[in-house]
Formats: C-alpha cells, structure tokens, sequence
C-alpha cells in the first residue's frame, strides 16, 4: 500500500464526517476567529510553492472542509462547531505536512542526481566539498580528507534523503513539518531515519549527535528538547546505540524548527 493511502483515508472519512454535521441546530451568528485562521492558513499553503503543486488534492479537500464549515455555521450548535473546525484543522495540516514531505523527497532526488553528475565530471565527491571554519567555534575538530571521503561514501548510501557536508560533519535534517504538535515523528520523518539507520550498518563506522534548534514560533524549547528525543529513541529502536546520538544544546534557528542529525565517523 502507498504511505500516502491512509491519509487518503483519513482525508476522506474527516471530510465526510464534516459535511454531515450540516443538518445540526443552530449555533450563534458572527464570522469566529478559527474561520478566519483557517482560511489565512489555506492562502498561506496556496502561496507556498513547496506546498501548493505537491498536495493539490490534499489542498482541496481542505478547502472544501472550511468552506462547507463556514456556510453551516447558523445550522451547528457550539459542540458541533468545535468538532468541525477540529475536522478542518486536520485536513489543513494533512495538506501541509503532504505537499513539505513531498517537495523534500523530490529536492533530495534532485540533489542526488546532481550530485553524482557533479561527481562522474570531476572526480571525488569530497574533493568539491570543504569543511567550513566554523568548526573550531562550535568546540569541534575539523575533518580531514580521509574523514570526509567516508562521510561521503555514507552519504551516498542515503537514496532520496536531503543532506549535506558542512564543518559539523554530514548533516542531515528533519524539518518542523516531520514532526507533530506533541514532538512525536511523522512518517516523513521515520522514513528519512530508516534510511539513515540502513545506511549506518555499513562501513566506516560512526557517531551521532543531534541537535535540537527552536524557531520564533516555537513557544518554548523544551519542544525542540523533545523533538530531538524522539528521534534518538527511533534511532535506537532501528539498531542504532541509544547512548550514541548526544543531544546538544537548544539553539535558536532563523526561521522555523527543525532538528539536525550529525554524522562523524567513529574514532579508531
């Protein structure tokens, strides 16, 4: 079955649900503020191109539940009203969630398509990638050439996930959308760590550290602190050594959330 059938499913069956609660009693008249958040998030996800070319479908059904909402509001007692902008929510966030997920797999197939163009035009893969001079004010020794050529030999074994050499090492990173409310992972996000894990069994052998970065709409860093828990105890249900992946520190991101898995190969 296709990862994305059951949020078809679901998509179906919450829509479904919605349209029904049209023949309830009437609620008090007046446009509510969760209308109007809805729909500012609708135009927000039409306008994002990440979002709106890779979940159309997904963006529909979600329109018609706000939409299908905001006509009945007359006709739905509070209850029943909650429950639908409850509906609603969900299919916005199924949309949202879809379309990042999907805009992230194909950017990762591109990326690994260029990369191995750029590596059958100019030799070695690490011989076009540098470590940048960050290290050392991070508290972390820079890699040499014979480390970065086996991050990248790992990096090659990670088909379809987004990632990349910096001065911290290999880098790969799950964004906020990888993750629900609660810090628990999406599916995006347990597929990007199986392939991790995968990859890992091989040659040469590796450390990891993860770390945890908070965005402005994040309301405290204790979710980032969480996030960042929850992928090392996937990590260490798929074979890898749950005392292996340090967590860092929080740090504070420019824009939204996300948390960074670094890849160093082990000491000998």
């Amino acid at each position: 079955m296709s990862p994305c059938a059951p949020k078809s499913m679901l998509r179906g069956a919450a829509l479904a649900a919605l349209l029904l609660l049209a023949g309830c009693a009437s609620a008090p008249p007046g446009p509510p503020p969760e209308i109007r958040r809805l729909e500012d998030q609708l135009a927000r996800l039409h306008d994002d191109p990440r979002v709106a070319p890779n979940a159309q479908s997904e963006l529909q059904d979600a329109d018609a539940a706000v939409d299908a909402l905001a006509r009945n509001l007359r006709r739905l007692d509070d209850p029943m009203f909650q429950h639908g902008v409850y509906i609603a929510d969900r299919l916005v966030r199924i949309a949202e969630a879809t379309g990042l997920a999907r805009y992230e797999e194909q950017r990762g197939a591109d990326l690994g398509a260029e990369r191995e163009r750029l590596a059958a035009r100019s030799g070695p893969f690490h011989d076009a990638t540098r470590p940048v001079d960050t290290t050392r004010a991070l508290g972390r020794e820079p890699f040499g050439r014979t480390e970065n050529g086996d991050l990248a030999a790992i990096q090659s074994r990670l088909s379809g996930l987004e990632s990349h050499l910096d001065g911290r090492g290999l880098v790969i990173t799950l964004g906020d959308f990888m993750f629900e409310r609660d810090a628990a992972l999406r599916e995006p996000a347990m597929r990007s760590l199986d392939t991790l894990a995968t990859a890992l069994r091989g040659e040469p052998p590796a450390s990891l550290s993860i770390e945890p970065w908070a965005g402005p709409a994040d309301d405290d860093r204790d979710l980032a602190a969480r996030r960042a828990a929850s992928v090392r105890r996937y990590l260490a249900g798929r074979g890898v050594d749950a005392d292996t992946p340090a967590i860092r520190d929080v740090r504070a991101a420019r824009d939204r959330g996300h948390v960074d898995i670094v890849v160093r190969i082990a000491r000998r």
